[in-house]
């Protein structure tokens, strides 16, 4: 066991009586998994059309219809899991009940995790990615999508390209996004009363690694403090009973300031990422149907 993780090991233990058994054996689980990579469920391969190909020696997934992609629509989605976490079959579902409905293609990059990396080697994978991509394809059919961290890093990653005067997507989705590993905003406690999936010492801890020794204050680990300047077409889906729900606002307060509109499409009591649920079986619950057709409707319009 390396000395890094044998006081990360020291640090969840401690944290036992703060997060609960469950939340600690979780953080444990992946701790323990080393350096993780995705597996593409068997139904995926079976009924999409799978390529992969590799940036800085990370999988980079590309999923489309069996016969092709129906149209231009590219969407680069990039997963959650506070950062510690691959691939779930969530992910997978949503993607493919997006494919389903729109005949478009997606990127999945599987990128760095920590403990075993940190945001410079996420990033040191990501914005080459990016600038492959658009390369490639005409910007105008170009979004970026990503739950949780995935938003949170979707979001920095985009506003990196703008600081660097890279063409920006068309659009950028942002489900559940976690902006600040910090958790510091006041109003998170009283949140975290009816949030029944999130811990804000559980997260911490993850965020903590993620940011490694020098980040815990670049924006690219808290996109809520970066550039918001040059912004466009963000729209966040967001749930009352998150506590990942008090910094949106902090963001779009933030880009409001200097001209930067941010749509936000915020459901009373819905937990966090509960968008990515919708394949199970809550169907017709009225949380997940509204604003699940309307970021489908975002994506038709793109």
């Amino acid at each position: 066991m390396t000395t890094t993780r044998l006081f990360i090991l020291v640090k969840i233990l401690v944290a036992i009586i703060l997060i609960g058994i469950i939340s600690a054996i979780i953080l444990i689980i992946y701790l323990f998994k080393g350096n993780i990579k995705a597996k593409i469920p068997n139904y995926i391969k079976d009924e999409y059309g799978i390529n992969t190909y590799e940036i800085k020696n990370r999988p980079v997934y590309v999923m489309e219809p069996k016969d092709g992609a129906t149209n231009d629509l590219v969407i680069m989605y990039i997963h959650g899991g506070s950062y510690v976490a691959d691939l779930e079959e969530e992910h997978w579902k949503t993607c493919s009940d997006i494919i389903n409905q729109l005949g478009c293609k997606i990127i999945l990059p599987d990128y760095p995790l920590t403990p075993e990396y940190n945001y410079v080697d996420t990033f040191n994978m990501m914005e080459p990615l990016y600038k492959a991509i658009i390369e490639k394809i005409e910007i105008k059919n170009f979004v970026v999508m990503g739950d949780s961290a995935g938003g949170g890093l979707a979001l920095a990653l985009v506003e990196k390209m703008g600081e660097e005067n890279v063409a920006m997507p068309n659009q950028t989705i942002l489900i559940s996004p976690w902006l600040d590993v910090r958790l510091n905003n006041p109003k998170i406690s009283e949140v975290e009363k009816n949030d029944p999936m999130l811990n804000k010492a559980a997260l911490k801890l993850a965020g903590e690694n993620y940011a490694g020794k020098d980040g815990i204050n670049s924006y690219l680990v808290n996109p809520v403090d970066g550039p918001v300047d040059k912004l466009r077409n963000v729209s966040i889906f967001t749930g009352t009973y998150d506590i990942l729900n008090p910094d949106v606002e902090v963001l779009k307060e933030r880009a409001e300031q200097v001209g930067t509109k941010i749509n936000v499409y915020e459901t009373e009591k819905a937990t966090h990422i509960w968008l990515l649920y919708k394949y199970k079986d809550n169907k017709n619950d009225p949380l997940v149907e509204e604003p699940y057709k309307q970021m489908i409707e975002l994506l038709k319009n793109n």
